[in-house]
């Protein structure tokens, strides 16, 4: 959380330039990415309380989503950048598949 706390502070020219195409996968391939880990890290923190995996599961995408929230309101203090519900969707995007990829390697791990 402090590091997406920290790339959230860090201000922007406030400049509009017409980007590539690499420039969004790499912006927003930073936030599934950034937001997979966190969701993979609150999965294993709730996982170790006992929790069954359903609890686990929202829990996990709750509290990220969460953050998810509060980090783009967070944004939108920060000069030269701004808020947008489009990251959250991308936040969304990699809390999903760390719930995906957790339930895949614990079947395989099972043997089921």
């Amino acid at each position: 959380m402090g590091v997406i706390f920290y790339f959230s502070s860090l201000q922007g020219d406030g400049v509009r330039y017409i980007h590539s195409i690499w420039f969004y996968v790499e912006r927003k391939g930073a936030h599934v990415a950034e937001y997979l880990i966190l969701a993979f890290l609150f999965i294993k923190l709730f996982k170790s309380g006992g929790l069954n995996k359903g609890k686990v599961f929202i829990l996990s995408g709750v509290a990220s989503m969460l953050y998810a929230f509060s980090d783009e309101f967070h944004q939108s203090f920060v000069f030269g950048r701004e808020g947008k519900i489009s990251d959250i969707g991308f936040d969304a995007l990699g809390i999903s598949l760390a719930i995906v990829i957790f339930e895949i390697f614990t079947k395989i791990r099972r043997g089921k």
